[in-house]
């Protein structure tokens, strides 16, 4: 016997709030039974495996009370079968599952899934869910030896002739951070690139071991969704209504009713500030990224060239992809990515493993190397389980002062659009500059955001 749920696809699509290149949910259905399951359909645009890395779903099950946990999954009997076979793999903590091409292929995918829970079916069930990139593992190089870079805090070490050099950061071992140990960077007076200090801990997630990426910027239409599951008393507090500063007509996101809504879903979410975005990752089972990882989602395991974009050029004078007065991406619909490449990735602005808008747009929020704060995150995930104010719980991960202005700990990379003089950050940074990499803003503003990952098992 087949039990219809009540299913709201908050992250996915309604008719008035759909998101162009999120994963789409349809016909979820509870199977009672020992265990009870979980089936429904599943697509995505744009997916691709390689032999190099692949796209994939992360998929979340919850049930009709917000301030419980994901369902916990079966270690194992899943299926996802479709035109071409999808693989599942199920996260260790078996809070979400990761859906992937199981076979190279380029172009939409759809599959129709079946997960078996470890606990009891509630009433109601509602997949959430976002497109993800894999970052495989292995070494990587991190910083730059470009002059003018370096005086922007490129992390470098001194090679045996003593000039700077890129650093190759091979595992996940401790790095002293010294002018003659494993890394060094250069600072202001201010302190914005870091503090010097260290060492770096080997608990510190650092790149080399595999993870996964989001693969496009948070959404204002991913945002509203998550605001909209909140329990009422934790809404006002998440809720970037009462915005300040320039250019608050473009966060899109208002209250209808009950409901948070966004006129411009696929719109980068900015006036989020980083416990805004630290509650939503892990609410979802994700985690923030380290600025390493940052590094090797847009680089890839070595550095072409000096002074390098993540599309892997010095330039960004072939990149059509660019940020609107609305804050709107030019040259980001779904038909703009089918022609994605990496012959076509410096015109689209994608990275090395064709992760999307690592640089430009919205500042991504990062775990930072140069606080004490930062360097204690052991890149644990959330649980789902938020506090009794709606914000997230992970001891590790860093946190806004009281003021909610500053979260010591966290940077900024990437770069944003300012619509102003032309810098090193505006409207792109190079991968290796640091400007503000050990700043903590954790308010919300017009420029601000961030992108949660996973580790991959």
């Amino acid at each position: 016997m087949r039990i219809p749920s009540l299913v709201t696809l908050p992250l996915l699509c309604t008719v008035a709030n759909a998101q162009q290149h999120a994963p789409r949910v349809n016909d979820l259905q509870i199977t009672p039974g020992e265990p009870p399951a979980v089936t429904f359909a599943i697509s995505w645009p744009n997916s691709w495996r390689n032999d190099r890395n692949h796209d994939g779903a992360w998929i979340i099950l919850r049930g009709p009370d917000p301030r419980r946990g994901p369902l916990r999954l079966q270690a194992d009997g899943h299926t996802a079968d479709g035109k071409i076979p999808g693989t599942l793999e199920v996260a260790d903590d078996r809070l979400g599952v990761f859906l992937f091409p199981a076979t190279n292929h380029r172009g939409d995918v759809t599959f129709q899934v079946r997960l078996q829970l470890d606990e009891p079916a509630p009433p109601t069930i509602t997949a959430w869910t976002l497109d993800m990139v894999f970052i495989p593992s292995g070494p990587f190089e991190l910083g730059d030896n470009d002059p003018a870079t370096l005086r922007l805090g490129a992390f470098h070490h001194l090679d045996d002739s003593g000039k700077p050099a890129v650093v190759s950061i091979r595992d996940e071992r401790e790095l002293t951070i010294a002018r003659n140990g494993d890394l060094w960077y250069e600072t202001d007076r201010n302190r914005y690139r870091g503090d010097q200090g260290g060492p770096l801990p080997a608990a510190w997630p650092k790149g080399t071991a595999a993870f996964w990426l989001m693969k496009h910027e948070l959404t204002q239409g991913q945002y509203a969704a998550f605001l909209s599951a909140q329990p009422a008393e934790w809404q006002p507090r998440r809720a970037p209504l009462e915005r300040k500063g320039e250019e608050t007509d473009t966060c899109s996101i208002t209250r209808e009713g009950d409901r948070f809504v966004a006129a411009a879903p696929d719109r980068p979410c900015n006036f989020v500030s980083w416990d805004d975005t630290a509650a939503l990752f892990d609410w979802l089972a994700l985690r923030p990224i380290t600025e390493f990882e940052f590094e090797k989602a847009a680089r890839g395991p070595t550095r072409p060239m000096p002074g390098d974009f993540p599309w892997g050029t010095a330039s960004a004078e072939a990149l059509k992809r660019h940020v609107l007065k609305s804050r709107d991406l030019a040259a980001a619909t779904i038909a703009d990515e089918a022609t994605l490449t990496d012959a076509t990735r410096a015109q689209l602005g994608a990275s090395f493993y064709w992760v999307m808008d690592l640089a430009g747009s919205v500042w991504e929020r990062t775990i930072s190397a140069g606080d004490p704060i930062g360097r204690a995150f052991t890149g644990s995930h959330g649980d789902g389980v938020l506090s009794a104010d709606g914000g997230a719980t992970n001891a590790d991960w860093p946190r806004a002062k009281p003021k909610g202005d500053l979260a010591p700990g966290i940077g900024f990379r990437g770069g944003a659009e300012y619509f102003g003089a032309r810098d090193a950050t505006n409207p792109q940074s190079l991968v290796a500059v640091r400007t503000y990499a050990g700043w903590g803003g954790a308010e919300r503003y017009k420029t601000y955001s961030a992108r949660a990952g996973r580790m991959a098992r």
